[in-house]
């Protein structure tokens, strides 16, 4: 009786032998997926990341460009007699271009261009220059100037829109118009603004030939 229940023990063993092993098989197969699931959610939170480093440096990018925009001076927009007026004044040489933003500092015009002209040929010139292109353009204008008399001052009136004041330098010194209307915002007028490259040039080789 004793050696059948030791057969009875061990057949009993080598049964619940087998069901140990797929027990740890299961745990190997949870193990496997675990780790597997780990790996797959620490490539897509890398993958965020990097998502999230470029979209930052795009942002940075255009923060940038935006900062860089609002940095840059506003082009300034002029009246029609005012481009006319200074293209013809830089052409011929003038000097020192200022305008003078005189709209809610007087009521003679809305702008004031002070130049200084190397003599009184210049000044002349520079007159009838004026006359001719803003009677072609249809705009209203008359001049100020006695010629012959040793002339150091002159001015080219254009109604409410614009009053040109052309000095030789002594005399522009002298009048200070730019001390005298202290309160207007006054601007330094560049050639580039008024005179295109190519037409400057082509007058340039023609005055060669």
């Amino acid at each position: 009786m004793t050696t059948a229940k030791k057969t009875t023990t061990k057949a009993a063993a080598a049964k619940k032998a087998p069901a140990k092993k797929t027990t740890v098989k299961k745990t190997t197969v949870k193990a496997a997926t675990a780790k597997a699931v780990a790996k797959k959610t620490t490539a897509k939170k890398t993958v965020e990341k990097k998502a999230t480093v470029k979209k930052t440096a795009e942002k940075k990018v255009t923060t940038k460009a935006t900062a860089v925009k609002k940095a840059l001076p506003k082009k300034e927009v002029y009246a029609e007699a005012v481009k006319t007026a200074a293209e013809i004044l830089f052409e011929l040489r003038a000097q020192n271009l200022q305008l003078l933003d005189l709209r809610g500092v007087s009521e003679t015009s809305d702008f004031m261009i002070i130049a200084t002209c190397e003599s009184e040929a210049q000044m002349q010139a520079i007159l009838d220059e004026l006359s001719k292109e803003f009677k072609h353009q249809g705009m209203q204008h008359r001049t100020e100037y006695k010629p012959g008399i040793n002339m150091r001052w002159a001015a080219f009136d254009a109604g409410f829109d614009l009053m040109i004041q052309l000095f030789e330098e002594t005399k522009r010194e002298e009048l200070a118009f730019d001390k005298l209307y202290s309160d207007a915002k006054i601007i330094n007028l560049e050639e580039k603004n008024f005179v295109k490259i190519k037409a400057k040039k082509a007058k340039v080789e023609d005055e060669l030939i």
